[in-house]
């Protein structure tokens, strides 16, 4: 075998290999970051159905158009694990179960109140994202007429084989860090059942906004 044909078969096999290995084990950070802006999306396009149609189905509704979406992309056990800081291992099954549904009901609740009018906004995912460590960040924004863009940069980690935001900054200021600040401050001075009656009060009180401004 002449080394021009040995050149040839070890070219063809070597171009061989590389398509089976782009085809079996692709570049995870391309498509990490094209999942982990899937789930951005559909958080957006829920967040603009809501906005959208917020005067037409009031608070229940929107509650109802983000509810599901939601509990999908939010790693909310993951979020209100750590926003309970070190209080976390010290509750039971129970007080743990009864946490995480008060703390679902409220991040829920929060959205369908502050996502309440339309004016001609959109989301547009900035290209860029970046992945640190085991976390993707995709920067989402959000364009309003006439008005400052807000940046949401969230920050998502792969849990139970799905890319979730498991954290929110807006003008550089963590949402989960602020929570947590919060709440590890009235656990302090309140305890878990004071915790759970002030995230109940906050929860109400977003219900009967939209009531109030009619």
């Amino acid at each position: 075998m002449t080394c021009d044909k040995r050149w040839r078969i070890l070219t063809v096999i070597s171009g061989s290999l590389l398509f089976a290995c782009l085809v079996l084990f692709p570049i995870t950070g391309k498509a990490e970051q094209r999942e982990a802006e899937d789930s951005v999306r559909r958080m957006n396009s829920a967040l603009l159905e809501s906005m959208k149609r917020a005067k037409e189905i009031g608070f229940r509704g929107r509650y109802k158009v983000l509810d599901p979406v939601i509990r999908d992309v939010f790693a909310l056990p993951f979020m209100g694990e750590v926003s309970m800081g070190s209080n976390w291992k010290s509750l039971s099954l129970e007080q743990k179960k009864l946490f995480l549904d008060t703390y679902t009901d409220w991040t829920i609740a929060s959205y369908a109140s502050n996502f309440d009018g339309y004016s001609g906004e959109n989301f547009k995912i900035r290209e860029g994202q970046k992945i640190s460590g085991k976390t993707v960040i995709v920067v989402s924004n959000l364009v309003r007429p006439h008005e400052d863009t807000i940046d949401f940069n969230y920050s998502l980690r792969r849990i139970h084989d799905k890319w979730r935001i498991v954290d929110i900054r807006i003008e550089g200021v963590s949402q989960l860090a602020q929570t947590r600040s919060q709440f590890v401050t009235v656990m302090k001075k309140k305890g878990f059942d004071g915790l759970i009656s002030s995230l109940k009060e906050k929860i109400a009180a977003l219900r009967n906004k939209d009531q109030a401004e009619k």
